[in-house]
């Protein structure tokens, strides 16, 4: 009866001694090749360097068909006066400048631009005029 207690309690230790190495990522494998084994004593090849030459150049046709679209946008919105306000753009950032006459149209202007696509980000450069001031 001892016996077979021994017996399986060895059994079980070899298994939790296999399971943990396979757990804890320990592989057990064919010995390696003089092959792999000379390659792997080579000094790693250097990276060639990387030489940028150039800067991306901003797409000035796209930025001026996005500031046309945010303009006309803001013209054609029935609510908002957009005689105090102009559009410029540089590489999709929309930047916002003149007068405005309540914190709404400072909203509202903002919600139109981002609506227009192309918009990556809208700077607000605009002055609140409290009454028209």
């Amino acid at each position: 009866m001892f016996s077979s207690i021994n017996h399986r309690f060895r059994l079980g230790a070899y298994f939790g001694a296999y399971l943990g190495a396979v757990l804890g990522g320990i592989v057990w494998s064919s010995p390696l090749s003089a092959d792999a084994v000379a390659r792997a004593a080579q000094p790693a090849k250097s990276l060639d360097t990387i030489l940028v030459t150039a800067k991306r150049q901003a797409d000035a046709e796209a930025d001026e068909e996005v500031r046309g679209q945010v303009e006309s946008a803001l013209h054609a919105d029935p609510f908002f006066n957009d005689e105090h306000v102009t559009v410029t753009i540089k590489d999709g950032v929309v930047t916002l400048h003149g007068i405005v006459f309540d914190e709404w149209d400072l909203r509202a202007v903002k919600r139109i631009a981002w609506r227009i696509p192309g918009v990556k980000r809208v700077v607000n450069d605009l002055e609140i005029k409290l009454g028209g001031e």
